[in-house]
């Protein structure tokens, strides 16, 4: 899993409402109905600011309720992007950590140990075919 940059996720949540959600998940469902259900709210906001604008007992500066219903809603998109990415980001870390972990504990067994081990950790995922090749190679150099 590829890391993510939190402040990038925002200004893309900002600029493109849910766009977070392709560059942290590649998720375009979520994409989609993200989009819709942001312009939704962005739209509503813009209704009410200009309507209560236009009440006649308040004497606002003219877009000053629409942008402060703007201002708030992309600093929510904004916190919102960064906190996915920072999500992704930790359980980036955490599955790092588990598998070095898992590759810590097999050094202190034999060659034949660890390469059966090395084998199941190719089996579930957690190693490519490269990776297996070189521990395989520093094993059994290592043997020799």
């Amino acid at each position: 899993m590829k890391r993510r940059n939190p402040l990038l996720a925002g200004f893309l949540n900002m600029l493109i409402p849910g766009s977070s959600q392709l560059y942290v998940n590649n998720n375009w469902l979520r994409f989609i109905l993200f989009f819709i259900g942001n312009i939704f709210v962005i739209f509503v906001a813009i209704l009410l600011g200009n309507n209560i604008q236009q009440i006649q007992e308040y004497t606002l500066p003219q877009g000053l309720c629409t942008g402060a219903l703007l201002l708030g809603i992309f600093a929510f998109l904004f916190y919102s992007g960064m906190k996915m990415a920072s999500i992704r980001n930790s359980e980036t870390d955490s599955a790092a950590h588990y598998q070095s972990l898992r590759t810590n504990v097999s050094t202190k067994d034999d060659p034949v140990t660890r390469l059966a081990q090395l084998q199941r950790q190719r089996d579930e995922g957690l190693i490519s075919s490269e990776q297996q090749e070189s521990k395989k190679a520093e094993i059994e150099k290592k043997k020799k």
